[in-house]
């Protein structure tokens, strides 16, 4: 298996800023993966991921969850580690 994600389709709105929430789910041995948020915000001016209580990783800087805004600017891409899932979120301008 591989990189899985979710994108929750009902966005919050607060004012000219979008709320994007999702799950992913990492059961091969990929390093994480991108998430394309260009159908929902122009762009991201916030973001950030975190693990499942259940899974893989310390949490400790060494093996955690990371997310990072795409080099594009079209989405997110989150770093973990293999057999981790998690929850992921994103605040943008629509």
């Amino acid at each position: 298996m591989a990189f899985t994600t979710t994108t929750d389709e009902r966005p919050s709105v607060l004012g000219n800023l979008t709320l994007m929430t999702g799950t992913f789910t990492n059961t091969g041995g990929d390093t994480g993966g991108p998430i394309t948020l260009s159908n929902h915000m122009d762009k991201i001016v916030a973001c950030g991921a975190y693990a499942g209580s259940a899974t893989a990783g310390t949490g400790a800087g060494v093996d955690g969850v990371f997310a990072t805004v795409a080099p594009t600017l079209q989405g997110l891409v989150i770093q973990c580690v293999a057999n981790q899932d998690g929850h992921w979120w994103a605040l943008g301008k629509r």
